[in-house]
């Protein structure tokens, strides 16, 4: 089905960035991915800085479904996604098939929990860098560390360029290019 539309999941938990998590849906709708935006234990959850967020459906509800992409915000609530039931072994069975597992700020250390960055290289928020060491994973210093199929990122100031990687990990260059563009988007250097 190469003209199959694309499809992404984002949970969210109470405490998540804001930021990284709305312009990430946003520039994968631009890319024409399908968006699906589960709450983790509300259908409004609470961001860091105090913003609301209506979520599509319950995380819950998502579970038998398969996406081609999975992408986690960070925040001071990310811990709390270590704690969404059967998140860390979906992210296994993710990243065993060959489908998109992606992280930005703090985020990257679900994944190192989950078992998925040992041998990798990966990117992350600074306060969270030893949890990835740990977990086996090469902490890079770049504004977004592709590995196979495993994206990550360091936080907020990367978010534009963390979602236009996945837009084109999903849709390739060309369509991220376009989006780019349209949002009048030049990376700094």
């Amino acid at each position: 089905m190469a003209n199959a539309q694309h499809t992404a999941l984002i949970p969210l938990v109470d405490g998540f960035e804001e930021a990284e998590a709305i312009v990430t849906i946003d520039i994968l709708r631009r890319a024409g991915i399908a968006v699906t935006v589960a709450g983790a234990t509300a259908a409004q959850v609470r961001s860091s800085h105090d913003v609301v967020v209506n979520t599509d459906r319950y995380y819950r509800d998502t579970e038998d479904e398969e996406f081609d992409a999975i992408v986690l915000p960070g925040g001071p609530g990310t811990s709390k996604l270590n704690e969404v039931g059967g998140l860390h072994e979906r992210l296994r069975q993710q990243a065993a098939s060959g489908r998109l597992v992606a992280a930005i700020c703090a985020a990257p250390s679900v994944l190192a929990a989950a078992g998925l960055l040992k041998g990798k290289k990966a990117a992350c928020y600074p306060s969270v860098e030893d949890k990835l060491a740990a977990a086996g994973a090469t902490v890079l210093h770049e504004t977004v560390v592709t590995d196979g199929d495993i994206i990550t990122s360091r936080g907020v100031g990367t978010a534009l360029d963390f979602a236009l990687a996945v837009a084109a990990h999903l849709q390739g260059a060309a369509t991220a290019a376009d989006v780019a563009r349209a949002i009048v988007y030049s990376p700094a250097g």
